[in-house]
């Protein structure tokens, strides 16, 4: 269920190509229902949850019938919407959109919007944002994902405070207050969020006013100030409590991360900035700690940044080279309303982004979700940037965040030389 902010490089698979020709294609039995093929990228119990609505579909109607196919190797995929033998209809992460988009091997979901009048104000304006290009749709989106604040209850009033942070300054604050060390000086109890480090790197700079590129994506901002200010308490809290020790402490959490052994589960973080499936994990491994979940806070001077997080999508999209579109639209509609979307949402433990989901008993049953909702609800998530050279620029972003991080550079030394790296990144 987690993602990483990633997208995929497509350059070098798209290279000298060969029309792949595996075969997938079975065609409709005559007088029958018309195939459609479906690639998803989901394994195991999830697949099942997709195999499980599209029976639902097929049982719904009588004009077509989809064959779905898990396929969670990208080159693959990418090989057949390349050539003669593209799936009808595809399940992917919008990041996969943006980067296959690049490459010009989605179908634009205008003419069927315009010719069905279709209202694609049933989704979160988010969701429908993260699967537009260039003012043009390309997929619908199938559920939501944000992250945002879980804290340990019980570390948080040892510190002698009874409400999570409102404000990011607050938020320090009591992470200082928390902070524990052992007899030889190593921490053992980590008060502020620097793991996940892709959280760090992501919600900590986005609570700050902090932007890694523009607001309409196109423009790489890494001297941005709110990235600066970020930074610069990330760097006081290392310096205060050991750069190494901190690592040390980072380095451990990283090892144990959604294991029985993870340092949030085990008591030993107050602050933790994750996703809506922590719950489920929690309870999966018997952990005990007595956590709350509040919107990522603001700063003082920007209270309304409070809730703001990363926003991303899984979305269902066809191939610029599918043969059966009409088919594939109808499936994607069905699959991303009411009755498809339930199906895949409460199967897989994700959020909607169909916003009648919002309130549905089941959906809201799940552990975490209720909170989650409403922080989308909020419509504060940071979109993808909207770049060919998304990869480097994350790669090398990452390396300027270790100087800092390790104290080689500051954070303006680091941004800076970074700054000058990426000038001609496109």
């Amino acid at each position: 269920m987690k993602k990483l902010l990633c997208s995929l490089a497509l350059a070098g698979l798209l290279a000298g190509l060969n029309v792949y020709a595996a075969g997938n294609r079975q065609p409709a039995t005559a007088g029958g229902p018309q195939v459609i093929n479906f690639w998803y990228n989901n394994t195991g119990e999830e697949a099942k949850v997709y195999e499980q609505a599209i029976a639902a579909y097929n049982a719904s109607q009588s004009t077509y019938r989809v064959e779905g196919l898990s396929v969670n190797d990208q080159q693959k995929l990418i090989v057949a919407m390349s050539g003669n033998d593209a799936p009808d209809v595809v399940q992917g992460s919008n990041s996969q959109i943006i980067s296959y988009q690049a490459n010009g091997l989605l179908t634009g979901l205008k003419s069927f919007i315009d010719r069905e009048k279709f209202d694609t104000a049933i989704y979160s304006d988010k969701s429908i944002e993260a699967n537009t290009i260039n003012g043009e749709l390309f997929a619908l989106p199938l559920t939501g994902y944000t992250i945002q604040l879980f804290y340990n209850k019980d570390l948080l009033s040892g510190a002698g405070f009874s409400e999570p942070p409102q404000t990011v300054e607050e938020m320090y604050d009591m992470a200082v207050a928390a902070t524990k060390l052992d007899a030889d000086g190593n921490i053992d109890i980590l008060g502020y969020p620097l793991f996940p480090l892709a959280s760090a790197r992501q919600e900590l700079i986005y609570a700050f006013g902090g932007r890694w590129w523009s607001r309409d994506g196109k423009t790489l901002t890494p001297q941005d100030q709110g990235v600066l200010d970020s930074l610069t308490y990330n760097v006081r809290y290392r310096n205060q409590y050991g750069i190494e020790k901190v690592q040390a402490f980072v380095a451990t959490a990283n090892t144990n991360r959604y294991t029985e052994k993870d340092m949030f589960f085990a008591g030993k973080q107050l602050f933790r900035l994750d996703g809506s499936w922590l719950p489920t994990m929690m309870a999966g491994f018997n952990a005990t700690v007595n956590y709350g979940i509040a919107l990522i806070p603001g700063t003082k001077a920007h209270p309304e940044l409070q809730g703001i997080s990363r926003f991303e999508t899984n979305s269902i999209f066809i191939p610029v080279t599918a043969v059966r579109k009409e088919g594939a639209w109808d499936f994607a509609k069905w699959l991303t309303g009411p009755a498809g979307a339930k199906i895949i949402d409460a199967g897989t433990g994700n959020l909607p982004a169909l916003k009648s989901l919002y309130t549905d008993a089941d959906i809201l049953a799940k552990p975490g979700f209720p909170e989650f909702i409403e922080a989308l609800k909020l419509e504060k998530g940071i979109q993808y940037a909207l770049i060919s050279d998304f990869n480097e620029y994350i790669s090398m972003l990452n390396e300027y965040l270790d100087y800092v991080y390790s104290g080689q550079q500051t954070p303006e030394a680091a941004m800076a030389a970074l700054a000058n790296r990426v000038r001609n990144l496109k």
